[in-house]
């Protein structure tokens, strides 16, 4: 599974977005309101870096997954996954094409990127969240505050989103659920927002002897 880390691109305001306050009361209670909030600090942002947890559970085969690696996201259409372990993958969106690279199988796998309409990237990269999804209700999570969402337009990769929000607004957890009921889980860490990457860092070059599937 390639996480559904694709991305349609969309303009990034250019300008910083005051962040509406979440105050005590009402307002702090309303996930209606924390969305709108967490879109508008995310326009604010650049580009950042993390660290990452995935946890990928099989509907089918009902067992987990865990591998752990670096984020790099540069908006609103360029991403980079590096897992580490257990294996080494990478994960590229340069603007125009993914590739999802496996070392030990000497194969890369490219898709056009322009126009695709998937779910996950858009959380991570465009600042969007409310013009592609509906919050339908909240549930517990020892890392924060818990908002389920489901997509505005048919997605067959995507029928459940969840996003963990810390006090500051930040992305903690992002979980994805699948038609099979697969899920995968990304926890982050770590997170520094607008370190100034360049276009060349989301470059990747097929090395000597790589089988291309397309």
């Amino acid at each position: 599974m390639i996480l559904t880390l694709v991305l349609a691109a969309s303009l990034l305001a250019s300008e910083r977005v005051p962040v509406p306050k979440i105050v005590a009361g009402a307002a702090a209670r309303d996930p209606q309101a924390i969305l709108s909030a967490f879109d508008a600090r995310g326009r604010t942002i650049r580009d950042f870096t993390a660290r990452f947890t995935q946890t990928y559970r099989s509907g089918a085969l009902g067992r987990a997954i865990v591998e752990t690696g670096t984020v790099k996201v540069k908006r609103p259409s360029r991403m980079l996954f590096e897992y580490a372990t257990p294996d080494k993958k990478l994960f590229v969106a340069d603007g125009s094409s993914y590739y999802f690279y496996v070392p030990r199988d000497k194969q890369v796998m490219v898709q056009n990127q322009r126009g695709d309409k998937r779910a996950t990237a858009r959380i991570l990269a465009e600042g969007r969240l409310l013009e592609h999804f509906k919050c339908v209700g909240e549930e517990t999570d020892a890392l924060g505050r818990k908002l389920i969402l489901v997509p505005l337009e048919h997605d067959a990769n995507v029928t459940r989103v969840a996003v963990v929000l810390d006090a500051q607004l930040r992305l903690l957890a992002l979980e994805i659920q699948d038609a099979e009921g697969s899920t995968s889980r990304l926890v982050f860490d770590g997170f520094r927002e607008n370190v100034g990457l360049k276009d060349s860092e989301f470059r990747f070059d097929v090395p000597k002897g790589v089988e291309v599937i397309s």
